[in-house]
Parts: C-alpha cells; structure tokens; sequence
C-alpha cells in the first residue's frame, strides 16, 4: 500500500470517525429534547378543571356533558364523572366525617365532571376559552367551571421559557456540529488539492472533478449517520441494563413503546440526513475554494 493511498485512507476515516461522534451527540441531545417534551406534557396534562352543576341536574344529563367532552379529542385529555355521592367519599377522606356531622347528613357537594386538557390547551388563554365553549348555552346546567388560572399561567411560562432554552442549545450544538464537519471534510479536501489541479490542467470541468468527492460525500455521510444511529443503540441498550424498570414499564404500555419506537425512528432518519446533507454541502463548498484557488496560493 503506497504512503498517499494509506494517508487518504486515514483522512477519510477521521472524518467518518468525527462525523460519527459529532452526530451521536446530536442524536443525543434531539432525543433527551423529545423526551424533555414528553415529560413536560405529562406534567401540564396534570393541571384539571372542575366543571360543577346546579343542583337539581339529573345524573343522566351529566353524563351525556361527559360524552360530549371525550368526544373533544386534541382538546380534552380525560373526563371522569364525578357523583354527589363519589364526591362526598372523597371529602371526607380528605377532611374526615367530622365535617358532615355538622350538616346533618345533608350532601352540600354537586355533582361534577373532572378534565384534563391536553398539554397545548394548558394556558391561561386555551383555558378561558374552553371555559366559554362549554358554558356557552349550558348556563342552566352548569353553575361553575372551577381552575386555578394561576397554576396555569405559571407552568405554561416556565415550559414556554424551557422549550425557547433547549431550541435555541439544538441550534447552537447544529452549527457546531456543521462548522465543525465542515472543517473536517475542508481539510480532507485540502490534502487533494494538487490532484483537482491537475484534473482541471488536462481539462475536466468543474461539475466532473465535484462527482467523485460529492459522491463519496454522501457515503461518508451515511456510513457516519448509521454509526452513530448504532452508537445511540448502544447506549440505550446500556442505559436499559443500569435501569431495568425502563423496559418493563414500556412493555406492559404498547402504546408508549410503539410511541418509543416511533420516536427512535425519526431520531435516527434525522440523523441520516443530516449527516449526508452537511457532508454533500460541505463538500461542495470545501471544492470550489480549491477549484477556483489560483495555482500559486495551493502552496
């Protein structure tokens, strides 16, 4: 193996090695971002609101309001009818039957419909307005529609706050990530300088001399993206092995883990294509400084 085939073989797998490392990370960081959101979600779908009726409403009628509501799909998350008599349980659990004595076995609580908006519907606007979709010509059944606003506004800041933060560290880590390939593929094309020299001197065009490095561009690219899709199986093969309870708890849920999985699947085409488009672009880019470079300045 002559010293030139042996060094070119060394360039091209320190930038399929840098690549690889540079998208891991990437993945990485997309996936701890995917379930940030997740978990963000779950915690707004917590927050509830208590739709109350008036006292002489049948428990039919209710009912038929609590169909109406898990009918509302994108909107309402959950709705659980809620009894006089289930919500009188549930009081005197919290504060003992002491509390009931004094009325005289008299039941003062309505009956009610608990709801959990979707995480998109967890703010102080989404929540007025629901509020008045449902009120609007049920004024006679329903007496109050119960939240607390303030909980809403705070956690739907301090998520807003939260999202605008990680955005903007994806953004950030992607241009590192790209001037950082860039530089890597720019010197691979540094060390082939003279041979695009002399391809131009015995007269190829400038797209004929691209081919060749566009072309093995892109496989460094894939080759890259699918280590670093197995680096990220890797490593959630070891993170499962430390924390068990993981993978139990997704396999007694189907549809966390088919929601998993699809999750893992977009990463990793993500991936994929990033590392073949900052490769292909990069390349491109990397040649026509050497393309167009006057011949004393390759020196």
């Amino acid at each position: 193996m002559s010293k030139t085939h042996k060094s070119n073989s060394l360039a091209e797998i320190s930038t399929i090695f840098g690549m690889t490392l540079l998208l891991t990370l990437f993945g990485v960081f997309v996936y701890f971002m995917v379930t940030a959101n997740k978990k963000s979600a779950e915690i707004k779908e917590q927050l509830s609101m208590d739709i109350l009726f008036h006292e002489n409403i049948d428990n039919t009628t209710v009912k038929m309001m609590e169909k109406k509501l898990k009918s509302m799909t994108g909107i309402v998350k959950s709705a659980l009818y809620v009894s006089k008599e289930d919500a009188q349980k549930l009081m005197m659990k919290h504060v003992g039957e002491d509390a009931f004595e004094i009325l005289d076995g008299v039941n003062p609580l309505p009956s009610s419909i608990h709801v959990n908006l979707t995480s998109d519907y967890v703010n102080p606007d989404s929540a007025n307005n629901f509020s008045y979709l449902i009120s609007k010509g049920n004024e006679h059944i329903i007496s109050e529609i119960a939240y607390n606003e303030s909980q809403f506004l705070e956690i739907g800041n301090v998520f807003k706050n939260f999202e605008l933060i990680m955005i903007f560290i994806a953004s950030v880590l992607l241009i590192i990530a790209i001037l950082l390939i860039y530089n890597t593929i720019r010197l691979a094309v540094f060390s082939k300088r003279f041979m695009i020299r002399t391809m131009q001197l015995v007269g190829a065009k400038s797209n004929f001399i691209r081919r060749p490095f566009i072309y093995k561009a892109f496989y460094q690219g894939f080759i890259s993206g699918l280590l670093a899709i197995l680096f990220l199986v890797s490593l959630w093969y070891s993170f499962t092995y430390i924390n068990p309870s993981i993978i139990i708890s997704l396999s007694s849920e189907s549809v966390e883990l088919n929601k998993e999985v699809i999750h893992f699947v977009s990463i990793a085409a993500g991936i994929l294509i990033v590392g073949v488009l900052v490769s292909v672009i990069s390349t491109y880019f990397a040649l026509n400084k050497f393309i167009w470079v006057k011949s004393e300045k390759l020196y």
